[in-house]
């Protein structure tokens, strides 16, 4: 985080206030000195993907002896990471729309071949957080099973079907996928869809894989094992401030906390990071929003037996996850928010995480009992318990960047998630610790998401998220203004 001190007090999500035990990772070294040892490699932030670059770093037969130090403004987790919705859910052949629509049209811009090989990798970092959590038997509220899309509109349900046809037709031309399973359902029954989603109005509906998972504990997990090597260590409440490259090596200045030294540093700082590279296509190219979801306990009508046995996306942007014991988390994508109008521009597009705007708030308590049938009413402490908001990044391709910093050497980066990092960082960051230890890119992981001079130079044609004049009203102007920081310079950069 850039901005230091924070000019505002975080919301907590349920994720956050469910694992403050002593086997946490809170306040961890947060007044330890920082170290005065050259470090090999600085990450900075702490979330799923600065934790799992520690530990891909090291891994056995990786980066063997090599120190690594990851610098975290806050704890562990307490940004994006530690806010979302829980949901390790790849993205179906609905998402063709998406990823080969024009990008001056708000697309990804993609050949259908591309879209191919993205939706097949984020099916296999499903595959692969599944294995690790399974090799290193870690207990983070991990399930694995089947997403339902429901679709309750004809428009959607032709686009759906247009796309799955699509979908086969590439997967058998594909030469890595050709011949296999298909791994997605498709029904056009509208009673079925009713029965098989208890969405109310559902008239279609696929079926596929995806997972959910206590975020927060998995971060810890990923951090704690790469801390139980020696080799590793978290710095809480060291905010990075700048970076630049002194005698060949890069020196990082912490927010009243002193320098760093590293051979080589990356930065995962997701929603952050357009602070910290002012002024360069970086910064052009990436833009915070905020995000909101709700932690909901059911009623009776859906416990026990009737529990819900899948996670959910739904027409209209909804996202929904069940969590083993703890009630489910719902969550409404942000750009279907400002189309439903149950948030403005001015709202979504804020750099800080310290409200939950009236119309989402509204929204989330009061969607399950809207739409799933036969809910009924809620008790006292039933319904949407606890609500929070998390600062997300955009991408104007609505791809990650992921790979090396063009004309940084010895410097990279995983940011730019687009609200789906559960879905890409786990292989991701995978992938990049092999680039940068060796040199090499890895096939898996798409071409797409490498960070070049060329793709910021497409990105200008994409559509803006949200205007100069827009932006000029939004909430976060107002915020700052009223805690008396209207105006203040953003200081952070990187040389």
């Amino acid at each position: 985080m850039s901005k230091w001190p924070q000019p505002f007090v975080s919301t907590v999500s349920h994720w956050q206030a469910t694992n403050r035990g002593r086997k946490s990772l809170y306040n961890h070294n947060k007044e330890a000195p920082l170290p005065t040892d050259v470090v090999d490699y600085v990450v900075v932030g702490a979330g799923m993907a600065g934790t799992t670059m520690a530990y891909h770093l090291t891994r056995p037969g990786i980066a063997d002896g090599k120190t690594v130090a990851v610098l975290e403004a806050k704890d562990l987790a307490s940004g994006a990471s530690g806010r979302n919705g829980g949901h390790c859910a790849p993205y179906s052949f609905g998402s063709l729309t998406l990823l080969t629509d024009p990008l001056r049209e708000g697309g990804a811009g993609l050949t259908i071949e591309e879209a191919i090989e993205v939706i097949d990798f984020e099916k296999r970092v499903l595959e692969y957080v599944t294995e690790t959590i399974d090799e290193e038997k870690w207990d983070v509220d991990f399930w694995k099973g089947e997403k339902v899309e429901v679709r309750i509109s004809e428009a959607a349900k032709i686009q759906m079907r247009d796309n799955y046809s699509k979908w086969v037709e590439a997967r058998e031309k594909h030469p890595q996928l050709q011949g296999t399973e298909p791994e997605w359902y498709w029904n056009e029954n509208a009673d079925e869809a009713k029965k098989a989603t208890r969405i109310h109005n559902a008239i279609a509906y696929s079926k596929g894989p995806a997972g959910s998972v206590h975020p927060h504990k998995l971060a810890t997990a990923y951090m704690k094992a790469a801390i139980a090597t020696g080799r590793a260590d978290l710095y809480s409440y060291a905010p990075v401030q700048s970076a630049k490259k002194v005698d060949g090596l890069w020196q990082l200045e912490v927010h009243d906390k002193g320098t760093v030294k590293a051979r080589e540093v990356i930065f995962c700082t997701n929603a952050h990071t357009p602070h910290l590279f002012e002024g360069s296509p970086i910064a052009e190219y990436l833009v915070p929003f905020q995000a909101q979801a709700a932690n909901v306990t059911p009623p009776l009508s859906y416990s026990g037996s009737k529990y819900l046995a899948n996670s959910y996306t739904i027409e209209d942007g909804p996202y929904l996850i069940f969590t083993p014991d703890n009630g489910l988390v719902l969550g409404l994508h942000h750009a279907a928010a400002h189309e439903l109008g149950v948030m403005t521009k001015q709202e979504l597009y804020v750099d800080d995480d310290a409200y939950v705007a009236e119309g989402i708030s509204k929204w989330l308590r009061d969607y399950c009992k809207n739409n799933f049938s036969d809910w009924g009413p809620e008790a006292p402490g039933e319904g949407a318990m606890r609500i929070w908001a998390g600062m997300l990044c955009a991408t104007k391709d609505t791809l990650p960047l992921i790979g090396a910093v063009p004309g940084k050497e010895g410097m990279y980066m995983a940011a730019g998630f687009h609200g789906h990092g559960m879905a890409r960082i786990a292989l991701g960051t995978k992938y990049l610790a092999k680039l940068m230890t060796t040199g090499e890119w890895d096939e898996g992981l798409p071409k797409t998401f490498d960070i070049t001079e060329e793709r910021f130079e497409r990105g200008k044609i994409a559509p803006p998220f949200i205007t100069e004049e827009e932006k000029n009203g939004t909430l976060a102007g107002k915020f700052m203004s009223a805690v008396g920081l209207g105006g203040s310079k953003v200081v952070s950069v990187v040389r």
